[in-house]
């Protein structure tokens, strides 16, 4: 009580000696600054009345206030700045009474109080007379900001939208499971732009629909919990989606991925509360409430790694089991409290991660990538029981009777028997190289006791049937639509008549006819990291395995047309990001390592002959990612990333003789870089290539370089930017999804698209092509001149 008395006391004396009138006349502090004196904030003037700034970072509209209501002005586009002056709720306002939103398509800033003071005292207003008798409280008159002046827009690039070109039926991933009334489903994900789930009737092979995962061009991660409710995990956005069967009812649950740099969601882990995700690539892990519908935790999993490749969920969530790569890591994870407890990997430390991972009973089941070993761990003892070798995509669950789980191998089922621990070859086979994409339980109507074995085992749509008990088992094919699919790697041939366009992750091939506006799709080619046409024939660079391919484009244009000539995977290799020709039979490709512990291959390839040679980590600890021959050498670019590592040292620009590709010429590039891509001959002569945010000309008479930076920063590990030499001149290209052409005479530009522009081609005419999702646009060249 004494104490309470003695604070009360000191307040009162402290509210003596300062009275609350003369504390608010003190607003702010003028030393230092002069009326009239501009003051600067990030380098830009800040005006009397400003109290912030905002960047546009992705288009967004232009509001008016309108009888109470707002009204859409126009566009503003991506990049542009303005002032703040002052908001209503979450509207700012950027003068003249215009009003932008506050949301994620805007980066909105405040300078701080000491800047704001000295623009107050640069601009000194006369104090306001003193308030009429009655009219207490009411607030001073505000007043009226400048006007936001905003240019008029220049006339606008309409590209011509020249539609899919590449369709294709390609299912992805699959999981089975039981509604409430005892029916049995296969959902199915098929790949396209966006990719779509199926719900396949396993009782009469029907399909009973689809629905769209918008924002999603692909997806993986796909599980089904305990209400018989599936869940997939999309990417290009990182959204969460489910169906219930039981409800008919298909949701978006948005994107579990935003405030981070993730952006693919890896595997799912399903409790009755949560879902669990593992991500790419920053080896992250979120949990979803499904009762709150909510995204709670998103948190780190290993620093340093890029893939949470896989997760397994205890039911009453309390712990998870992870695995990060590369390379190779598997641990128990609280993770409220980011506890973590490591998972012995003494013997598998030197693969990639762990692929797929299964909780039964007290074991945990593990399959290792790329080894296709799997052991399983037991948890009483700390120690792993028994290796055995997979190809199946995971495991089944226990089926009770038998106690046993299954699993594929060079098309046949195995069975672990969880009591003794033996593997029995059940020798029922899948049909000659299919393995299981998946293995789940579920019990058809003409039998509802037996527990049947069912997945995909393509991806076709074909799908398996297994009784354990009968050893007998079924294939059927679900009947499904083809989707268009995001187009990717985009080429001309010499006369620039057609141009061959290659379908993102499922493949196909287009050959389009610029003059026709017509093109006809080639099946049975995979996605292409690079490609050129050379004597007539086209060569590729299929992924996955590092497949050089040769394509004679006859008029059947069918699979007769297509042959392998090598597989890269034997030497580590997984992509051929670069290719270049010389003398009209040798074909140099540079490829992109991904599961070697050194760099990318330089491959000498005789097309006439089918010799080669092959020349390992050719560039130490870096990745070759492009190529081109000029006046008797080959000119080369590489990329510091390869196996998912950085080289310590910035990305290499040189040159070698053909005839001695052991014999480097390195010239010293004006930037630092992470990347050399995509070199060209400019209509100048001088050899053109993208070092990161920057576009270089080598003139290699003078041995001299000249440069413009278009961007600060570039994302991609051994492709971004695209550049080709126009007709009329000048130098055009793509970077970051932005479309620009280069006068070669003094290096300025222009930016013709801000966004949605990706690879590029010209034909012969000088129109301009690139691609966006699964279409194809046109620019017509009248109008590049705009």
């Amino acid at each position: 009580m004494r104490r309470f008395f003695l604070l009360v006391t000191i307040a009162a004396i402290i509210m003596n000696l300062f009275p609350a009138k003369q504390a608010n006349a003190i607003e702010y502090d003028c030393t230092g600054t002069k009326i009239g004196q501009k003051i600067y904030w990030d380098g830009v003037e800040l005006k009397p009345g400003q109290i912030g700034k905002l960047m546009i970072l992705e288009d967004t509209p232009l509001y008016r206030f309108i009888d109470g209501k707002l009204v859409i002005e126009r566009i503003l586009k991506k990049g542009s700045t303005y002032r703040i002056y002052n908001f209503k709720a979450e509207y700012l306002g950027v003068g003249g009474g215009y009003y932008v939103k506050r949301d994620e398509r805007i980066d909105y800033r405040t300078p701080s109080k000491q800047k704001l003071n000295a623009v107050k005292c640069a601009n000194p207003k006369p104090e306001l007379p003193t308030e009429p008798p009655g009219n207490e409280g009411t607030p001073p008159p505000v007043e009226t900001p400048p006007p936001v002046v905003i240019p008029p827009e220049k006339p606008k690039l309409e590209p011509v939208n020249l539609g899919p070109q590449v369709s294709n039926l390609s299912t992805l991933a699959s999981k089975a499971g039981m509604d409430q009334n005892g029916n049995a489903y296969l959902y199915i994900i098929l790949h396209g732009t966006p990719s779509s789930l199926a719900v396949v009737d396993l009782n009469t092979n029907e399909t009973r629909g689809s629905f769209s995962l918008a924002n999603s061009t692909s997806a993986w991660a796909i599980e089904v919990d305990n209400n018989g409710t599936v869940w997939v995990g999309g990417t290009t956005n990182g959204n969460l989606y489910s169906y219930n069967p039981n409800t008919n009812e298909f949701r978006d649950h948005g994107d579990m991925l935003v405030g981070t740099s993730e952006t693919t969601i890896q595997d799912l882990a399903v409790t009755n509360q949560y879902v669990y995700g593992s991500t790419a690539y920053g080896a992250a892990v979120f949990a979803f409430n499904k009762m709150t519908g909510e995204r709670e935790i998103i948190r780190t999993a290993s620093f340093g790694k890029q893939f949470a490749k896989s997760i397994a969920a205890e039911a009453d969530d309390s712990y998870l089991y992870v695995s990060t790569g590369p390379l190779a890591d598997l641990f128990k994870w609280d993770i409220r409290y980011d506890l973590k407890i490591p998972i012995a990997m003494d013997s598998y430390k030197s693969e990639s991660y762990a692929e797929k991972m299964k909780r039964i009973d007290n074991l945990l089941v593990v399959k290792f990538y790329p080894s296709k070993k799997a052991n399983i761990y037991d948890f009483s003892k700390g120690v792993y029981l028994k290796e055995f070798m997979v190809d199946s995509r995971g495991f089944s669950p226990k089926e009770p009777t038998k106690n046993e789980f299954y699993y594929t191998y060079d098309g046949n089922f195995y069975a672990y028997n969880l009591f003794s621990g033996e593997i029995r070859n059940t020798n029922a086979r899948l049909p000659r190289k299919r393995t299981a994409l998946s293995l789940d339980f579920i019990q058809l109507k003409n039998n509802p006791s037996l527990n049947i074995l069912t997945g995909l085992i393509d991806n076709e749509g074909t799908y398996y049937l297994y009784n354990p008990y009968t050893n007998i088992v079924m294939t059927k094919k679900a009947i499904l639509p083809s989707q268009p699919v995001n187009l990717h790697t985009i080429v001309s041939d010499p006369d620039k008549r057609h141009i061959y366009i290659n379908g993102f992750m499922t493949g196909g091939l287009t050959k389009f006819d610029t003059i026709e506006r017509k093109g006809v799709q080639l099946g049975g080619i995979n996605q292409l990291e690079s490609a050129i046409v050379m004597n007539g024939k086209l060569y590729g660079g299929a992924y996955p395995k590092a497949r050089l391919i040769e394509i004679t484009p006859n008029e059947l244009w069918d699979q007769s047309s297509i042959k392998e000539l090598i597989s890269l995977d034997k030497y580590s290799q997984e992509r051929i990001t670069a290719m270049a020709g010389h003398s009209n039979n040798h074909l140099f490709a540079g490829t992109y390592a991904q599961d070697s512990l050194k760099g990318g291959l330089l491959l000498d390839y005789d097309v006439t002959t089918g010799n080669y040679r092959v020349y390992e980590d050719y560039i130490t600890n870096q990745s070759i990612i492009s190529l081109l021959q000029d006046d008797g050498y080959i000119y080369a670019g590489t990329s510091i990333h390869s196996n998912y590592q950085r080289a310590e040292f910035s990305a290499k620009f040189f040159r070698f003789n053909p005839g001695n590709p052991e014999q480097k010429e390195f010239f010293f590039l004006p930037v630092r870089t992470t990347m050399v891509m995509s070199l060209i001959k400019g209509p100048d002569g001088d050899i053109w290539g993208a070092a990161d945010g920057t576009i270089f000309a080598y003139n290699p008479y003078l041995n001299s370089f000249k440069k413009v930076k278009l961007l600060n920063a570039i994302s991609g590990r051994f492709s971004n930017a695209r550049l080709l030499a126009g007709k009329d001149g000048f130098v055009y290209g793509t970077m970051e999804g932005r479309l620009f052409k280069i006068n070669p005479a003094d290096m300025s530009y222009t930016i013709l698209l801000e966004s949605g522009a990706y690879e590029i081609a010209q034909d012969g005419a000088g129109n301009i092509y690139y691609r966006n999702l699964a279409n194809l646009y046109m620019i017509p060249v009248e109008k590049l001149s705009q």
